[in-house]
Order: structure tokens, then C-alpha cells, then sequence
């Protein structure tokens, strides 16, 4: 049985390009979803939620013309941006719920932090940004939110309901992918 060729440290120009893009787009989005959360007069979370709809479209053409952009497991990421679409189509859908995309975006700075370790240059504060905010946003404020879904959309269809609670659960499990999925292939 052949293994794949080890991973090095340097990412190919493919994922570096790919990298290069989302970093001032994943800043912009998290910075949003933050400024949103605390000045909802400044910045509209339904826009917040459109923009971040757009970026979700084009990321998922990008990853769907190019696979090999991603450092691993791009059915999966394509898989993962699928249901963060479907997710996003509440919120545009019901304008009053749209903090929640910006709860829910937060996400996006440990996205951010981790893309950020693999580029040359101050990798150990990066690191350090993505440890930080792992455990937290990821295993702690990700899974409330299952719970704060649940709630929220009580009045809705069940269909909808379905939606969201089962959008958000897949994205928790994205996330343990994400980590442990990571360290048994390394252990391989």
C-alpha cells in the first residue's frame, strides 16, 4: 500500500494563493461579525450575512475548479461550505435573526489564525492566536449555539428547524474533524 508523500511546512503556490486571498477576507468577515455583535447600529448583520454568503460562493468555485488548493481534504471543505450556505439562507431569509450569522461567524478568527500558521513569519504568535481560540469558539461557543438554534427557531417550520440545528450540529462535528481527524492521519 503506498502512503502519501509527507506534508511539508512550505504550502504548495496553489494553497499559498488560495491562503493569500482568504486572509484579508476571513479578517474582514470575523472583524464584521465582531463589530456587529458589539455596534449592531454600525454595522447591519444582514449585510454581514449577505457578504458572507458571497464569500461562501466563491470560496466553494474556487475549491470546486482547484481541489488541490486546500491542504487537505477538499471534499470535505466543499461538503462544510455547502452547509454553511444552506445555514446562512435563514438568517437572509429572516433579517431579525441575522446576529446570528455574526455569532455564529466568529469562527472565523480561529479560520483565520489557523491559515496564518502556515505562513512563514511569526508563526508562534499565530499558533499561540489559534490554541487561544480554539478550545473556546470551536468545542465551547459552536456547540451553545446548536442549543441557542433550537430556541430561536421554535416557531418556525420544522423543516427550518431542521435546518439550522442540523446545520450547526454538522458544523461541530466539521470541527472535531478538524482537530482529532488531523492528528489520527498524522499518528498514520
Amino acid at each position: 500500500m503506498s502512503r502519501a508523500p509527507p506534508r511539508t511546512s512550505t504550502p504548495t503556490p496553489c494553497v499559498a494563493a488560495h491562503d493569500a486571498a482568504n486572509v484579508p477576507i476571513l479578517c474582514i468577515i470575523a472583524t464584521l461579525c465582531s463589530l456587529s455583535l458589539l455596534a449592531p447600529s454600525l454595522v447591519d448583520a444582514w449585510l454581514v450575512t449577505v457578504c458572507f454568503m458571497a464569500y461562501i460562493a466563491f470560496d466553494t468555485a474556487w475549491i470546486a475548479c482547484a481541489p488541490h488548493c486546500v491542504p487537505r481534504a477538499a471534499s470535505v471543505v466543499l461538503l462544510h461550505h455547502a452547509v454553511t450556505f444552506a445555514l446562512l439562507t435563514y438568517p437572509a431569509r429572516h433579517p431579525a435573526h441575522a446576529a446570528e450569522t455574526c455569532r455564529n461567524g466568529l469562527v472565523e478568527w480561529n479560520t483565520l489564525f489557523l491559515i496564518l500558521r502556515r505562513r512563514p513569519g511569526a508563526r508562534k504568535v499565530w499558533n499561540a492566536l489559534y490554541a487561544a481560540t480554539l478550545v473556546p469558539i470551536r468545542f465551547v461557543w459552536q456547540p451553545y449555539l446548536i442549543v441557542r438554534f433550537y430556541a430561536l427557531s421554535r416557531r418556525d417550520a420544522a423543516w427550518e428547524r431542521a435546518l439550522v440545528v442540523g446545520a450547526q450540529t454538522f458544523l461541530v462535528g466539521f470541527n472535531v474533524y478538524l482537530v482529532f481527524g488531523k492528528k489520527r492521519k498524522k499518528e498514520s
